[in-house]
């Protein structure tokens, strides 16, 4: 997780140096990073109940946390 998370603060990092030349200010790049990160999420989310089911019944049992994921 920490690899990721290193990649999300250099990301953020990067894009705030670009936008800051453009006049965009770090709360609204921020903002807008935030609204990208959301959006991801719920595409995971629609891909986890898109795939509900899809399992062979021996393995649901250990995915059972996904029982509770609805869009």
């Amino acid at each position: 997780m920490t690899q990721h998370q290193t990649a999300d603060a250099n990301a953020r990092l990067k894009l705030f140096a670009l936008l800051e030349p453009q006049g965009v200010p770090a709360a609204e790049a921020n903002d807008l990073v935030a609204a990208l990160e959301a959006g991801a999420v719920a595409g995971a989310q629609c891909e986890v109940v898109e795939l509900d089911g899809m399992a062979p019944t021996s393995l649901r049992a250990r995915c059972s946390w996904t029982a509770g994921m609805r869009v």
